[in-house]
């Protein structure tokens, strides 16, 4: 219980400051989420676009039936746009890809480190080539295997804050160890990811949406 009111509280918390200062950049980074080196690195990092407010709380509508939110669709690494260290990291490649599929009301992500993969051993076995997990945004800690059937025993809650903004949680064997803001930008062209880690520095990732690739 007191894990969950932890939760909520943070959830409340990063929506009442971002909206504060009028935040206009949000996004993630990848396995190893987060720029890297001290202030002087940090200041030199480009801004992530800028994507506006939140908008309308109302989305008990969109939680029950996510297929017509702004995040559906497929998306490509934008690496000029996002945090320098994301390319050195080599988590992705350029033609790094993820895909956003509503399905039995909930959503299927599928990340891939190139596009198209060799093969869909990812959906059965952890392999860094790309990774698939389902969820629910309705911020339930209980969907497995975010990074992969990778047998860290993970799970993820998600958040629907507004149409263009999820929260995500992940969990590993009941230690949360990651949080990130998934932002759609109004125009619906432009996704950013950001991550808030206590023991390392935030950094932001940028994807452009593309047209639904050939399955």
């Amino acid at each position: 219980m007191a894990r969950r009111t932890g939760s909520r509280a943070l959830v409340v918390g990063i929506v009442t400051v971002t909206f504060s200062l009028g935040l206009s950049v949000l996004g993630q980074g990848g396995r190893g989420e987060g720029g890297q080196g001290g202030r002087g690195a940090r200041a030199n990092l480009p801004e992530a676009p800028p994507i506006g407010f939140f908008g309308s709380y109302r989305v008990a509508g969109d939680k029950m039936d996510p297929s017509k939110l702004p995040i559906i669709g497929a998306w490509r690494i934008d690496f000029d746009r996002s945090d320098p260290s994301m390319r050195a990291q080599g988590r992705f490649k350029e033609t790094g890809t993820t895909i956003y599929t509503a399905a039995n009301g909930g959503i299927k992500t599928e990340t891939f480190l190139f596009y198209p993969p060799k093969d869909d051993s990812y959906k059965t076995v952890f392999t860094d080539d790309g990774r698939e997990y389902w969820f629910k945004l309705d911020g339930r800690n209980v969907y497995e295997n975010p990074q992969g059937p990778n047998g860290l025993g993970q799970t993820v809650g998600m958040w629907l804050i507004d149409r263009h903004t999820i929260l995500r949680e992940r969990m590993t064997k009941g230690v949360i160890d990651e949080r990130v803001l998934y932002r759609v930008s109004p125009d619906g062209k432009t996704l950013v990811w950001t991550n808030f880690n206590a023991d390392r520095d935030s950094g932001h990732m940028v994807w452009n949406r593309i047209e639904l690739p050939r399955r």
